[in-house]
């Protein structure tokens, strides 16, 4: 297992890499999210009167728990602050242009703009549909409402029976 890495530990490279570049982030909250998934940080800030203002950053806890290798989670935060940093400095969102891009290369961190490592699949409670006559699966839905909506307006395919539901985890 890898370095589990705390908000104290995400803080000291945000201030390290801010004292580099000559351009601190103290003020910026850091926050972890249990929610993100798919992205494993991200730089919120809010636009008013033509000036971005830094709300937060925020890390995914999967990116923080362990499960990659500590270059890995030092580049996420990194590229986190070059947006931080491209950003705050220009009043303008940069998003991933050429400009954020040579800014990240000179922080020592790759340039591409998409979490590329192999995320791991987090199983959540879900529902599969069934087809009552067969039993065979008809589909799978996260929610609830999608689920209610299939089984009263639809049919299965093999059979053209009605569409029954369980519970399941996947």
């Amino acid at each position: 297992m890898n370095k589990v890495w705390s908000v104290e530990d995400v803080r000291k490279l945000l201030h390290e890499t801010g004292e580099k570049a000559g351009f601190p982030c103290t003020d910026v909250s850091v926050e972890i999210s249990k929610r993100m998934e798919k992205t494993m940080g991200s730089f919120l800030f809010k636009s008013k009167d033509g000036k971005i203002i830094p709300h937060a950053f925020r890390f995914s806890h999967v990116l923080l728990s362990g499960y990659y290798d500590e270059t890995v989670v030092r580049n996420v935060i990194i590229h986190e602050y070059a947006h931080y940093y491209v950003n705050v400095k220009d009043n303008r969102n940069h998003m991933h242009d050429d400009y954020f891009k040579k800014t990240c290369e000179s922080f020592g961190i790759p340039s591409h703009t998409y979490f590329k490592e192999l995320l791991p699949r987090i199983k959540r409670k879900g529902y599969i549909l069934v087809c009552s006559k067969c039993g065979s699966q008809v589909a799978a839905r996260r929610k609830i409402d999608a689920v209610k909506n299939i089984v009263e307006m639809k049919v299965s395919g093999c059979c053209h029976a009605k569409i029954r539901y369980r519970s399941s985890v996947f």
